[in-house]
C-alpha cells in the first residue's frame, strides 16, 4: 500500500508542476504578445517621423560596406545622411555659392597625398529601380533628399574618364 501512496504523491507533484508550467507559459506568451504590440506601435510611430534607406560605401579598393535599413529623420539630405552613417568621420569643404559640400574623405579614405589618385573623388549614386541600374547624381548631395526605400551609394573612384563613371557595384 505504501507504493500506491508514493505514486499518488509523485502524480500530484507532476500534475502540480504541469499546472505551474502551463500557467507560466501562458503568462510568458501574453507578455510576448504585449511586447510585439508595443513594438508594432513604436515602428508605426517611427514611420511618421522617419524613413529607411540602404546605403553603400564603395571605397574603391575592393571594400564595400552596406548600411541596410538605415533609419533616418524626415527632412535630411544625402550629405546629412553621410555625416550620420559615417559617424562624422568625413572631411568636406562647404561652398556657399553652390550650397554644396565637396567630400574629400569618408572614414579616412580620400585623395590625401597619393599622387596616383589625383583624379579620384567621392561620387554620389542612387539605384534607379525603373531603369534597373545605378545612376550618379547630377547635383550635390546637399541638394538630394532621400525617401523611403531609396538605395544610395558613395563610390570613391577615378574621375578622369568623366562622364563615363563606373557604377558603384
Amino acid at each position: 500500500m505504501s507504493n500506491v501512496g508514493g505514486w499518488k504523491i509523485v502524480t500530484l507533484v507532476f500534475v502540480a508542476l504541469s499546472v505551474v508550467l502551463g500557467l507560466t507559459s501562458l503568462l510568458l506568451y501574453s507578455n510576448l504578445v504585449a511586447v510585439e504590440e508595443r513594438y508594432d506601435d513604436t515602428i508605426e510611430s517611427l514611420d511618421k517621423i522617419s524613413f529607411s534607406v540602404d546605403i553603400l560605401f564603395n571605397y574603391g579598393n575592393g571594400t564595400l560596406v552596406w548600411h541596410n535599413g538605415t533609419r533616418l529623420p524626415m527632412g535630411v539630405n544625402f550629405y546629412n545622411v553621410t555625416v550620420l552613417v559615417s559617424d562624422g568621420r568625413l572631411d568636406a569643404t562647404y561652398y556657399p555659392e553652390y550650397q554644396s559640400h565637396f567630400i574629400s574623405s569618408i572614414n579616412g579614405v580620400g585623395v590625401g597625398d597619393d599622387p596616383d589618385k589625383l583624379y579620384w573623388a567621392w561620387i554620389a549614386w542612387f539605384f534607379d529601380e525603373g531603369l534597373g541600374e545605378w545612376v550618379n547624381y547630377d547635383v550635390s548631395a546637399d541638394l538630394v533628399y532621400p525617401k523611403e526605400g531609396d538605395i544610395l551609394a558613395w563610390y570613391f573612384e577615378d574621375t578622369s574618364n568623366y562622364p563615363d563613371y563606373a557604377p558603384p557595384i
